[in-house]
């Protein structure tokens, strides 16, 4: 007699899945209309992995037009398509792993839980309400393509939620009203909100050792965020995003261990000025006419360790990319809080730059195009401002320690208080 296959059996059973093809000549099909307690057989293997592995070893099973409503499963899944199925109910499925499955044209309205998810995809399927939909942080190669997010409640109190602790992606989806989580990595490619929506990482709140807390990757590309997504009190590694249009994209109270890229943004606003940088911050390729709180792009890239902005364009509203602007701080306290090793601005088109209380070793602005610059306040070790066409120059206030700093004829010069004392000519 076959005896029950052990712990390590199963998980060598699981494991296999990653390697099987995606679509054997030969498995089980379910078609018709059926509750998923009618399944006879299949809804046994459903509840009971080790009976799956021994009746049908590793054949696929494709599940069509089924109903999942208030029957538990808990346990393992592997090698299954869902086709055209309908979920509900209220943590009814709650897994430990979920394997090497795919579902297309499903609909997911309550809460579930997916385990670890490892090669699983929804294909065209919808999350209604504030449904929930949790995976582990084993998870990985877990995507959501051309998938839809609805929830036309807009009171945030009642938002919908897909939470990985793990690895997700999201391809061609839309959405409104819900938060996408992540406590792994995020990846938003072609991602468009129809709505308000939300981007989440671990908070601090939750662990008591806050050196046990999660920080995330995300990778936003070619997303269209223009009718609202909120990215605020985010705990990050890395952060890029590129070929995104954005309404008012805003990431206050926001920390960023890694590195940062913006790239390629032509539509919206962008507020970074309540992020924490510790690694490199970069701005390229972007155009900013949107106006928000009197500016058309701020950020606080001169308290950031490194930072580039390059080939950007600004509307008439200024480009805020000062510093902690404390004019009661004393010197004694400035002074160490100096945190800006370099800071490149570059073929910029921005008609009025604002780059004050500069606390850093190195300060170049290049080939820039503006008709008003201020760096005032500022403490620099090395200050160069080169091939630059300006209108109105104020360095009132700023002590730097080098200079090469080349005025084009006719620019006013404001230098109270700086021992800038000559402003050679082109």
């Amino acid at each position: 007699m076959l005896s029950n296959p052990t712990p390590t059996a199963r998980r060598r059973f699981l494991a296999s899945f990653l390697s099987l093809a995606a679509a054997p000549a030969e498995g089980f099909s379910l078609f018709g209309k059926k509750r998923a307690r009618n399944l006879g057989k299949v809804y046994e293997y459903l509840q009971d992995v080790d009976l799956r592995i021994k009746e049908t070893g590793d054949q696929r099973i494709t599940i069509k037009n089924v109903i999942f409503s208030n029957e538990k499963f808990n346990g393992e899944w592997g090698n299954l398509d869902f086709v055209d199925c309908e979920f509900t109910g209220l943590y009814k499925i709650q897994l430990d792993w979920l394997v090497d499955c795919t579902f297309t044209n499903c609909s997911f309205q309550g809460y579930f839980g997916l385990g670890d998810a490892e090669d699983v995809t929804f294909i065209e399927c919808t999350v209604y309400g504030e449904s929930s939909i949790m995976s582990y942080d084993k998870s990985k190669d877990l995507i959501f393509n051309q998938c839809k997010f609805i929830n036309n409640n807009g009171d945030r109190n009642h938002r919908g939620s897909v939470f990985g602790r793990g690895e997700m992606s999201f391809i061609k989806c839309r959405g409104k009203g819900f938060v996408l989580y992540s406590y792994g990595k995020l990846v938003l490619h072609n991602f468009t909100s129809d709505g308000l929506m939300y981007l989440g990482t671990a908070s601090p709140a939750e662990y008591s050792d806050k050196s046990k807390m999660p920080y995330s990757d995300f990778l936003l590309d070619d997303c269209d965020f223009t009718l609202g997504v909120a990215a605020t009190n985010l705990k990050l590694n890395n952060f890029t995003m590129r070929n995104c249009k954005v309404g008012i994209f805003k990431t206050e109270r926001s920390v960023v261990r890694g590195d940062m890229l913006i790239e390629n943004i032509k539509e919206g606003h962008l507020d970074l000025s309540g992020t924490h940088f510790h690694g490199k911050l970069t701005v390229r390729n972007c155009s900013f006419f949107t106006p928000y709180e009197g500016y058309s792009f701020w950020c606080r890239a001169i308290i950031t360790t490194h930072t580039l902005i390059e080939n950007v364009v600004c509307g008439n509203s200024p480009a805020n990319v000062s510093g902690r602007s404390n004019e009661h701080m004393t010197e004694e306290k400035r002074l160490p809080e100096t945190l800006n090793k370099s800071f490149i601005i570059r073929n910029c088109d921005i008609p009025h730059l604002h780059v004050d209380w500069a606390q850093t070793e190195h300060l170049r602005i290049e080939n820039c195009k503006c008709d008003t610059l201020l760096i005032r306040n500022g403490r620099i070790g090395k200050l160069e401002i080169i091939d630059c066409s300006l209108k109105k120059l104020d360095v009132s206030n700023t002590q730097v320690q080098e200079q090469d700093v080349r005025v084009p004829e006719g620019c006013e010069t404001l230098s109270t208080g700086s021992n800038i004392k000559r402003l050679p000519r082109k």
